[in-house]
Parts: C-alpha cells; sequence; structure tokens
C-alpha cells in the first residue's frame, strides 16, 4: 500500500487514536510544558501507523524530540548533580558549552522524529521494517531539510531492525542502556532481591491501588513524577500537565496502578505503556521526602515487573538505577538511535557523524565497562 498521512479520526479504534485525538486538539506544549512540536500519524501499512513528530529548532523543547537537549541542557544538568568536584565539573561545563555552540551550527534539532509518542522510551509494535527504504524516501520528500530519526531501538529486541537501517545507509548511534525483563516468574524469585522486595512490601503493608480505582488519585500521581523526575532529576524531563494525565488514563491509553497508606494518601504509583509485545514504564513517581528505607521505590518498580508476568510481555524497564536492576533480573542492553542523513548538507552531516563517532567510541563502551 502507498505510504500516506493520515487525521485521527481516520485510524481504527484504539490506543493510537486516542493518542493522536489528543494532539490534534491539543497543542503539544498543553499536554507536555516542555516540548513544542508538530504530531502528525503516518500509515506505512494496512495495520501499522506512527506518530510522527516535526521540529525545527526548539531548543529547549525535552530531549523526546530536541537532540539539542538530549546531548547539552540535560548533560548539563546530570554533569551539575553527579559531579560536584570543581576541578573535573567547569572543565566539563566548558565542554558541553562548546558542544551546544556546534549542535546549534549543525541544526540538530531540525527533525523529524519516527513512532515518537513523546516519551522516554517508545515502544515498537510488531514490525518486520520492510517499509524503511519507501519511509525515508516518503519524509525525504516531505522534509528534504530534516535529518529522519528513529528512537528507542535496543540490540534484545530490535536486532533485524538495527540491521535494515543500516542497510539502508542510517547511522546508529547509542545513547544510554536500558534493562529488559524477559525471564519467567519462578527464574525471577529465584533472585534474593527479588524476595527480599516481596517481605519488605508485605511488611509495609502499603494498599494496592488499581487503575480503576486510580481516578480519584491522578493528581497526587502527577506531584510524585513532578517530586521524582522534575526536582530530583532534571527540568529537562517531560513536564506533563494534569490534562495529559487524566486523558492518558481515562481513555485508557496508559495502565495507572499505585500503593496507597491508610490515611488515603498516594505514596507511590507507575504508568504503564504497552504498544505490541512490549510494557515500559513511563510514568513513575513516588514520595521522595520519605525515607529510602520505605522502599517506595521498590513498590513502584514491582508494579511493571508484577504486570509483565500477568501479561506475558516482555518489559523494558528504561535506563537508570542500574545494579538495582541488574539484580532482579534485568538484561543490559545497548539503546540505539537511527538517523538517516544522506539527504543534508556537509555541515548537518558531519555534526551528527562526530555524535556517532563520540557516543558508540567513548560512550556506549564506557557505559558497558561501568555497567551504567
Amino acid at each position: 500500500m502507498k505510504i500516506s498521512w493520515k487525521n485521527w479520526d481516520e485510524i481504527p479504534k484504539g490506543k493510537l487514536k486516542y493518542f493522536a485525538e489528543l494532539f490534534a486538539k491539543n497543542e503539544s506544549s498543553q499536554l507536555i510544558k516542555n516540548v513544542t512540536t508538530e504530531l502528525r500519524i503516518l500509515q506505512i501499512s494496512p495495520d501499522i501507523y506512527f506518530p510522527v513528530t516535526i521540529n525545527d529548532t526548539e531548543w529547549e523543547s525535552s530531549f523526546v524530540c530536541s537532540p539539542y537537549n538530549a546531548y547539552a541542557l540535560y548533560s548539563k544538568d546530570e554533569l551539575l548533580m553527579e559531579v560536584k568536584n570543581k576541578f573535573i565539573q567547569y572543565p566539563l561545563l566548558f565542554i558541553i558549552h562548546l558542544l551546544s555552540k556546534w549542535l546549534k551550527f549543525g541544526q540538530i534539532n531540525k527533525n523529524v522524529h519516527i513512532n515518537n509518542f513523546l516519551l522516554s522510551t517508545n515502544p515498537y509494535p510488531e514490525w518486520s521494517g520492510l517499509e524503511i527504504k519507501e519511509i525515508t524516501k516518503f519524509i525525504q520528500l516531505q522534509y528534504p531539510d530534516h535529518s529522519i530519526i528513529f528512537r528507542s531501538l535496543n540490540n534484545n529486541q530490535h536486532q533485524h531492525l538495527l540491521k535494515i537501517f543500516e542497510a539502508e545507509d542510517y547511522k546508529l548511534i547509542g545513547s544510554r542502556q536500558v534493562y529488559m525483563f524477559d525471564l519467567s516468574y519462578e527464574k525471577w524469585l529465584k533472585k534474593r532481591n527479588n524476595r527480599l522486595d516481596n517481605k519488605l512490601i508485605a511488611r509495609k503493608n502499603l494498599i494496592f491501588v488499581d487503575h480503576a480505582a486510580m481516578g480519584e488519585f491522578i493528581e497526587q500521581a502527577l506531584n510524585l513524577y513532578q517530586k521524582l523526575y522534575l526536582k530530583k532529576y532534571s527540568k529537562y524531563n517531560p513536564q506533563f500537565t494534569l490534562a495529559y494525565f487524566k486523558t492518558v488514563y481515562q481513555q485508557n491509553i496508559m495502565l495507572f496502578q499505585g500503593y496507597k497508606d491508610h490515611n488515603n494518601v498516594l505514596k507511590c504509583f507507575s504508568g504503564l505503556f504497552i504498544i505490541g509485545d512490549t510494557i515500559t514504564s513511563p510514568l513513575v513517581g513516588y514520595d521522595t521526602d520519605m525515607p529510602q528505607s520505605e522502599g517506595l521505590y521498590i513498590h513502584a518498580a514491582q508494579l511493571a515487573v508484577i504486570h509483565k508476568f500477568k501479561t506475558g510481555l516482555r518489559l523494558n524497564l528504561s535506563s537508570g538505577a542500574p545494579k538495582f536492576k541488574r539484580m532482579r533480573g534485568g538484561e543490559p542492553s545497548i539503546e540505539y538511535s537511527a538517523i538517516y542523513l544522506n539527504h543534508l548538507k556537509w555541515k548537518r552531516r558531519i555534526v551528527w557523524k562526530s555524535l556517532q563517532y563520540v557516543s558508540n567510541k567513548i560512550g556506549v563502551p564506557l557505559i558497558e565497562k561501568y555497567k551504567l
């Protein structure tokens, strides 16, 4: 069939239709405060549709649609949080400053992201990848000055897609290490840390809140997300609004679960996003004011793992907390972005190729060596 753009009301009923409708009826910044983008829907086969975001500059947008943010702004935040030694910090900040100018010179934010749900991890439907060449030609004709990007490809799930992308002359740039959970419940239970987690959860005696009952806690869930991702980590994480949380809950775009205390206060939650055979957990939050001994992160993380066992699907628990995830059965997998550049001017290509060299030759080996 011919690849084409579709309006939200032309899409079959389901999760993607509701997602497309949400962004068709609202500006992106009304849903995610720090995201400015245009979102369209691309049909590539009778039953496969991809959300597509189009950007030009938008330097302050979150990394979910801005490579500039990912490599410059977010990296700066991480550096300030993790490296306190000023003799190390200042030279690295200077390097990031130079990098930011280099990225702007290469117009790195002038891009089209395909299969972009504006989440930290974008799961893919079951897809052969046979349409990659056609998609590339189609987008290239529609947006001749934009790079073409597919994010969230990991070498655990997407080896066949990565090979096709390389064959079609896409550049693969390693970004981070994600953790896949695809073990059986029996093997998971053999892990000592999982047994200890179960005992801790039972001992704390919090009350489980299923999706149906989470409706009254959506505003509390948003507050917990903001405390964790925006205040504890970085303001460049997606700044979801209450309108976004309410809609993705009400339309069942995401599955919400949590734990509350006996005073009816939500203490932690997980919002699961499922596409194809993959579960992700892009919305997570817990009361960061409580001591670590309360195990609220353990409560939240295990919600996703238990749902994986209930459904038999694979769980991509994204990056972060690597030691925690490894000790509980998570298998590390390098995540890549596939980027098509051949139609761009030399200065655009050279910026991306320099990023590819630094990421693949320096970043990925360091990630693997130190098990990040």
